[in-house]
């Protein structure tokens, strides 16, 4: 991905964030949602009952962003009971049918099985599909990584994401590989969680990725940055030469 092509930086709306960002033009809240090219819509943070509505809420609010609908069972690191994976296709539709719908879904690299039913309902509402997985142990070995680049390709998903805990300062470097090897994909995301991994939530824009995320209040994922300083880290990126300059960058906020 050349460093001067389109980077984007996505932030979770929850309940209580878009309840603030609603209410006050100048909150703080409002303004991080401003910061990011993609807000991701955590239908799973929502009552089911608010789903019909919740994208028309956002863009009133930001007209011109890219919304990302997602829905995380508990083994993702969402709030729905994972025994609610059967009914997944079923949600999907209830998000679909809504007047106005996000322009992305994901959905979890365990559930591609679902991917053909899903391409069904999203293609007629113009919706791409992300394929995302979650390890919230380790980072994948770099075989586990090829396999999981040929399961997207094979179901022809528009875009592809891994976020992986680290558990070292150099094992990102395995998910910088697997960024520059996907091909073809309209967005691109590949970082570490945790401590070690934070640098890689900005590092990985430079080696081949074009999708990351920062947390807007409290942090979603371990070692998630706010959007704020990610806007700025992002922002300098292409006369950032090091990780190195890059840490002392953040480590000034």
């Amino acid at each position: 991905m050349p460093l001067d092509s389109p980077k984007y930086l996505v932030g979770l709306v929850d309940p209580e964030t878009l309840a603030v960002a609603e209410s006050e033009e100048l909150h703080p809240t409002r303004i991080d949602y401003e910061s990011c090219e993609i807000l991701e819509i955590r239908y799973d943070f929502f009552d089911e009952s608010e789903w019909q509505t919740l994208a028309a809420r956002v863009r009133k609010i930001i007209p011109n962003v890219i919304l990302l609908g997602t829905i995380r069972l508990r083994r993702d690191g969402g709030t729905f009971s994972n025994a609610r994976a059967v009914e997944r296709p079923a949600l999907w539709k209830k998000i679909l049918e809504a007047p106005d719908v996000p322009e992305w879904l994901d959905l979890e690299r365990d559930c591609l099985h679902d991917y053909d039913e899903l391409c069904e309902l999203a293609t007629p509402r113009g919706v791409k599909i992300l394929v995302s997985e979650h390890n919230f142990t380790r980072i994948p070995s770099d075989l586990e990584l090829k396999n999981y680049l040929t399961d997207a390709k094979r179901v022809k998903a528009d875009g592809i994401k891994i976020a992986a805990m680290s558990n070292s300062d150099d094992d990102c470097t395995r998910l910088y590989k697997f960024a520059k090897k996907a091909k073809g994909f309209k967005l691109v995301a590949a970082f570490g969680m945790g401590e070690t991994g934070k640098l890689s939530r900005v590092w990985s824009l430079k080696e081949g990725a074009n999708l990351t995320y920062g947390s807007i209040g409290k942090a979603a994922a371990p070692g998630q940055i706010d959007v704020g300083l990610m806007r700025k880290a992002i922002d300098r990126l292409e006369t950032t030469t090091s990780q190195i300059e890059l840490s002392s960058f953040l480590n000034i906020f």
